[in-house]
């Protein structure tokens, strides 16, 4: 028997008497309540966000603890046992845009910036949100926090309009020194460190230093150092040795020492990334390479495997190394030789997500909107049993990943072709020395392919710029060269293949867009656009396919969506696409619409620039609506969105991470398949909606009582049926045991189950 968390319906006869029956339940509720056990997945209704570690832009350092800031989400390590906490903005934080932090060691509290204004401290795990400076209407330019300095229970932010001195005690702020240029101009501060009673700030036109003691709220009372070769935007600030040091993009380390600049010898013409100094160094980040300068003057490089492309450096008071480095997370020699430390994560942020074998695999992407190759040699993120993991590849910049089955996948890359490997882990790359596709500039890497699509006829290729732009892998290794005739056909986004075997392609709005559709068989093509009988769709900027379980061929463009009925006649009499109508008017119109994905239900999940969608089958009613505002998206600019069909769970990649949502529609047969109840028991602290999954197709499904007496009914959406754990009143349910019919809709099959409420 299984687990209360994972409870297999069996299908027996629902007629039993009652004493029976009450005397099972009884046995029934006695016995799971003592076998439960962990699950991977979440419940109905609730988030998860998988945050990528591997690229830490920002350290703080405490005296216990360490705290690494991604773009979207905060680390905290434990010293002592090297245990790793994280947060992002299902825990509390107010963004996904984090643009430098701080830790106060008077206060312990860790101060976050964004690039929007928002400040988040975290105090013993607790966070709390200081949105003023974000809200600000006084402030009309950029509210970006550059940088933060912290003195005697103080946060000094270096911002894009002037220096805020924040009072982390009183959580206010004291005073904000801003429009500090010579004139009174705006000036952007880029950092700041105090020597004694003075403090410095790094400007994008030099150094500038004031006496904390006098009103520097009047830029007069400012001296600049803005001339020669001072006289432009300032990196990083340093305190070390009683003298401040500067580093300067481009030109080189510059020392200040009874008020005159010098610079220094060493690390000249270099970009630099970061300052910092301890008790006994100064730590430099540049390029791939950390520097350490000692008091005697002494520089010397620091190398290890594990620093790549280090972003910042701290030295701790013990001596030790903290490094936020852009591939490999967050590196420390804390315990002897260096090691690189990162939460579990996807690897990369996605662009193309792909579900296969109730796995997320996750393709970083390969190209700009200039539609020049990126260079990511990320590989494939595969999101598995509750936790990630990269799979390497020989190919960079991979913009989709499609399987054959089991034993076999491929992988598109914007450059290099099309990437084969099966399960002994053998690899093959069709490019241009051993099949069709064209590297369009020879003689470098520009075998660039946008999409892929399997098919009863084979694997689809799409190979952008090409003239015989789509392309098609047999199984039999052989490969099909077809060149619609259509000069804008050279350049396809992304494929679908419909029920008919009919290739539908988006094509590059900015080569001409439009909508190509292509039957191999008859080699025939069909231009679709936004003119009346030739298709009119909302807009010819086609971003987004989908294919629906009706066969019907949706299309998302820049003004919103429509959809193909008679797709089998599309080469003989165009029919126009249908506009669905919501609030009596055409549904997201206005909208860019960049992906739009099909669930078990026949639901249309719908990403654009402005969050996502969710409508019913026909597109006429709105179900549910995440944006940053209501929801914990990390951002409102969806890249993709893939659905585990298994469990429901919807999988959005925006430009800031991958966060998920647990939906009610899960992939379903004519017979009821390994039904679960999720979660089971349901305690007092649970606010949730119960999953009743593995169900037959819209199974319809009742709840009673132990005595029969009926609490809820429902129908499935696809293969899953969703309890509030409330009655028909409203009320919530006391604690007991509670009985779960299902019947398909034939009547044919049924099942029955339990769950156990416990208040």
């Amino acid at each position: 028997m299984k687990s209360s968390a994972n409870v297999s319906l069996k299908k027996w006869s629902i007629v039993k008497t009652r004493d029976v029956y009450r005397a099972a339940v009884i046995l029934w509720l006695s016995f799971h309540l003592t076998n439960l056990c962990a699950q991977t997945e979440i419940p109905i209704g609730t988030w998860r966000v998988h945050i990528s570690y591997n690229n830490i832009t920002c350290i703080a350092v405490a005296n216990t603890k360490v705290f690494g800031a991604t773009e979207n989400g905060i680390m905290m390590l434990d010293k002592s046992d090297n245990s790793i906490t994280s947060f992002s903005r299902l825990d509390g934080l107010s963004g996904a845009d984090i643009s430098y932090i701080g830790y106060d060691e008077s206060t312990g509290k860790v101060i976050i910036g964004y690039a929007d204004g928002n400040l988040d401290l975290i105090t013993n795990n607790h966070v709390e949100n200081f949105n003023r400076l974000a809200n600000s209407t006084s402030i009309n330019a950029s509210k970006k926090i550059n940088h933060i300095t912290t003195r005697a229970g103080y946060a000094y932010l270096s911002t894009d309009y002037g220096l805020v001195v924040f009072d982390l005690n009183a959580l206010e702020v004291k005073e904000t020194w801003r429009d500090l240029g010579s004139n009174g101009s705006t000036l952007k501060i880029t950092a700041s460190t105090f020597k004694g009673d003075s403090v410095f700030l790094g400007t994008e036109k030099g150094v500038m230093t004031g006496n904390i003691n006098t009103n520097l709220l009047d830029y007069n009372n400012w001296k600049r150092y803005d001339q020669g070769e001072l006289a432009t935007s300032v990196q990083g600030l340093a305190t070390f040795n009683n003298d401040v040091y500067a580093v300067i993009n481009n030109q080189g380390v510059y020392h200040n020492e009874n008020g005159a600049w010098n610079k220094e010898a060493y690390l000249q013409g270099i970009v630099f990334n970061s300052i910092s100094a301890s008790a006994s160094n100064i730590i430099i980040t540049e390029s791939t390479n950390v520097w350490q300068l000692n008091i005697s003057n002494d520089l010397t490089q620091l190398t290890d495997n594990n620093i790549v492309q280090p972003n910042i450096a701290i030295q701790d008071t013990q001596g030790k190394l903290w490094i936020g480095d852009a591939i490999n997370g967050l590196v420390t020699n804390s315990s002897g030789s260096f090691q690189n430390l990162i939460p579990n994560g996807p690897k990369n942020n996605a662009v193309k997500l792909t579900y296969f074998n109730s796995g997320i695999y996750s393709s970083p992407g390969g190209y700009s909107s200039a539609f020049s190759a990126l260079g990511n040699n990320g590989g494939i993120d595969l999101f598995t049993n509750g936790s990630w993991l990269n799979l390497p590849s020989t190919v960079k910049d991979i913009t989709d990943v499609v399987f054959i089955s089991a034993d076999k996948y491929y992988a598109s890359s914007f450059g290099y072709g099309v990437e084969e490997r099966n399960a002994q882990g053998t690899v093959k790359v069709y490019d241009d020395s051993n099949s069709p596709l064209d590297n369009l500039n020879p003689p470098g890497k520009f075998v660039n392919i946008t999409a892929l699509e399997n098919s009863d006829a084979g694997l689809w290729v799409a190979n952008y710029g090409s003239t015989s732009s789509l392309q098609l892998l047999k199984s039999d290794a052989s490969w099909e060269s077809y060149a619609p005739p259509l000069s804008v056909a050279r350049y396809p986004t992304d494929i679908r293949v419909d029920l008919n075997g009919y290739v539908w392609a988006a094509l590059n709005p900015t080569q001409g867009g439009g909508l190509l559709v292509f039957n191999k068989e008859t080699n025939s093509s069909q231009y679709l656009t936004d003119i009346a009988g030739s298709g009119a769709l909302p807009s010819k900027s086609v971003r987004a396919l989908a294919v629906d379980r009706d066969g019907y061929v949706w299309v998302g463009t820049d003004l919103g969506i429509a959809y193909f009925i008679d797709t089998y006649n599309i080469f003989t009499s165009v029919s126009d696409a249908v506009k669905p109508i919501i609030d009596n008017r055409y549904l997201l119109r206005n909208e860019k619409v960049n992906v739009i994905k099909v669930d078990a239900a026949n639901r249309k999940w719908v990403g654009t620039d402005n969050g996502v969608w969710l409508f019913s089958p026909s597109g006429e009613t709105q179900l549910q609506n995440f944006t940053i505002d209501n929801s914990p998206l990390l951002s409102n600019v969806i890249r993709d969105i893939e659905i585990n069909s298994l469990t429901g769970e919807v999988f959005f990649a925006t430009d800031k991470g991958i966060i998920s949502y647990r939906a009610d529609a899960t992939a379903s047969e004519s017979t009821f398949k390994d039904v679960k109840i999720f979660p089971n028991p349901v305690t007092s602290n649970f606010t949730g909606t119960v999953g009743i999954s593995g169900l037959a197709t819209d199974a319809i499904v009742k709840i009673t009582d132990i005595n029969g007496r009926l609490l809820w009914e429902t129908q499935a959406a696809g293969g899953t049926a969703t309890w509030n754990v409330r009655d028909y009143h409203g009320n919530r349910a006391g604690t007991g045991v509670y009985v779960v019919f299902a019947a398909s809709q034939d009547g044919v099959e049924s099942a029955v189950g339990k769950i156990a409420v416990v208040e």
